[in-house]
């Protein structure tokens, strides 16, 4: 696939810096997107439902992170902060008209019969979580991204763009992100063993 063709199926997890740069095999490789953040395309991830694990599980390690599945009907997104409840929300989709494909999703996000309603929610809850993003957002703004649909204007792109980050590249691990990876998986593992000892040594 070339680099500039449109990505009609992406899957793809940004999350805030310090914990690693991969999440083994489902995110082998990231890269900067913003500042204090980097992200990736996932692989193996076959559902909404494994999409919203995997970033519960780099949200606990990273304090702070924000899935994506974009399709050609609309997109799906996650946004996650370590001890609060994770926030579903869509793009790019008039939850009132939406597409067979994105009942699922639709579900995720508990719309209920009124999307009006919906999206204050959502607004006020996705507010309050860009305090981790490079750039936080007050609710206006967020409800008018997600009320972007039907249009010339890339939702997922301006998303990002209103967040202060980027939409990740998608690219093949090489041997220097291998190298990384068992670099951050090393230090991952002597931080939890300190954390683990000065646990042992309090009481």
């Amino acid at each position: 696939m070339a680099d500039d063709a449109p990505m009609t199926d992406a899957r793809w997890v940004s999350f805030r810096e310090g914990a690693g740069t991969s999440f083994g095999a489902a995110l082998p490789v990231s890269l900067p997107v913003g500042r204090g953040w980097r992200g990736g395309y996932v692989r193996g991830i076959e559902s909404i439902e494994a999409l919203d694990a995997l970033v519960l599980q780099i949200t606990d390690r990273a304090g702070a992170s924000l899935g994506m599945w974009q399709t050609d009907g609309f997109s799906y997104g996650i946004a996650a902060a370590r001890g609060d409840v994770a926030i579903p929300f869509v793009l790019d989709v008039d939850p009132s008209y939406a597409p067979d494909a994105a009942a699922e999703a639709i579900a995720r996000c508990q719309v209920g019969s009124s999307v009006a309603g919906w999206r204050q929610h959502a607004a006020q809850a996705l507010s309050a979580w860009s305090v981790h993003a490079p750039t936080s957002l007050d609710p206006l703004e967020i409800d008018a991204a997600l009320q972007i649909a039907g249009s010339d204007i890339d939702a997922v792109e301006t998303w990002c763009r209103m967040l202060g980050m980027a939409v990740p590249v998608p690219r093949e691990p090489d041997a220097d992100d291998e190298a990384a990876q068992v670099r951050a998986a090393l230090t991952f593992a002597a931080e939890r063993r300190r954390l683990r000892r000065s646990a042992e040594t309090s009481w």
